[in-house]
């Protein structure tokens, strides 16, 4: 067993009865949490999925839902203050399995970036680790597997996708176990295109609905048939076309940096902000879209070719303007007030590339 998943055994060894199960809208979100809830249903509890208003954080909406919980385990949610998580769990049982920078959390804590902060490993594979030392985890791979994908976590975490192969070779046939490869060429790529449609065409209540098709599911081939899905899939990939199409004559270049703000009613900006850096191999890409509330969210990634860590350079834009966000050295993300004052923050940074790396 590796050590960094002992706190997670240790919490529900401990815990009875309900159990909150909170996390973020991305498909490695998704994917962790239905794996925290089918282990918690086989170990006898009564869980509950809530959906963070935030993807990054348990915000102050998503804490009021949570006192009536003696029993919290948050996945994949990785920029909370640290003074509303120590907060919670001063008088529950919360869990914390996450993947993304480390924080001051008194409280059960999965992360392995505490041991070494170059490890990646999202949430769905540490889901999957823990799930498997209670049960045997044949019947979660899939899930396991398209969540750690859908974070670009394959190449990094090769032993889940050769356990992949070995039950389910229909799921991955000869593809390499790299990312891009995977996502483009198989069918458990197929499944986190599918997932991540929901999000993108109905928000919020797309999470709900695709995680509940994801725990009541037999087996992966209730997601790959299910016509509600393929037709929300079809819908986001004709506008994802489309908005492939609207860049080059709409995205702003300054210098190493890439900006484009996407306008359509469709929240597709981390998936097209994936896409992109195998088409600017060289460039740092930001790609924005205006939230119902008024800020902008902005997926950050940079070109396959580029060498930049990007949550560092997050970290340095949040302390310059009024934005906040954070992520990994290769997928970051922010939430700016002012979209215009980022562009400006850049045209100030262009030829000061080694500020940024």
């Amino acid at each position: 067993m590796k050590d960094f998943i002992k706190p997670a055994i240790q919490f529900f060894k401990k815990i009875k009865g309900k159990l909150a199960i909170v996390f973020g809208h991305d498909c490695d979100s998704i994917a962790s949490a239905a794996i925290v809830y089918r282990l918690a249903k086989k170990l006898n509890l009564k869980p509950k999925l809530i959906v963070s208003f935030h993807n990054f954080e348990v915000d102050e909406k998503t804490e009021k839902k949570l006192q009536k919980f003696k029993n919290i385990v948050v996945v994949d949610v990785g920029d909370t203050l640290e003074e509303r998580i120590n907060n919670l769990s001063s008088s529950r049982n919360l869990l914390i399995i996450d993947h993304h920078l480390p924080k001051n959390y008194n409280c059960f804590y999965v992360n392995p970036r505490l041991y070494d902060e170059k490890v990646y490993m999202p949430a769905s594979y540490l889901s999957w680790l823990i799930y498997k030392r209670f049960f045997n985890d044949k019947e979660i791979l899939w899930i396991a597997a398209f969540g750690t994908l859908a974070d670009f976590g394959a190449k990094n975490n090769k032993d889940l996708f050769i356990e992949l192969k070995k039950h389910y070779p229909e799921l991955i046939w000869n593809a390499k176990i790299e990312d891009r490869e995977i996502l483009e060429k198989t069918l458990i790529g197929k499944i986190v295109k599918l997932i991540d449609a929901c999000r993108i065409a109905e928000g919020i209540n797309g999470v709900k609905n695709a995680i509940k098709i994801i725990i009541s599911a037999r087996n992966y081939e209730d997601v790959l048939k299910n016509k509600k899905i393929n037709a929300i899939y079809k819908k986001v990939k004709r506008a994802f076309e489309k908005e492939i199409k609207n860049i080059e004559k709409r995205k702003i270049e300054i210098s190493d940096f890439i900006v484009y703000e996407i306008k359509s009613k469709y929240n597709l900006k981390s998936s097209l902000a994936s896409y992109l850096p195998k088409i600017y191999q060289k460039k740092i890409i930001f790609v924005a879209q205006k939230s119902s509330e008024g800020y902008y969210e902005v997926s950050v990634r940079r070109g396959v070719k580029r060498k930049v860590n990007l949550a560092r350079l997050v970290e340095k834009i949040s302390r310059k303007i009024k934005a906040k966000g954070g992520g990994h050295p290769s997928a970051a993300g922010m939430r700016v007030d002012n979209l215009k004052e980022l562009i400006s923050f850049l045209k100030n940074e262009k030829g000061r590339n080694n500020s940024s790396r």
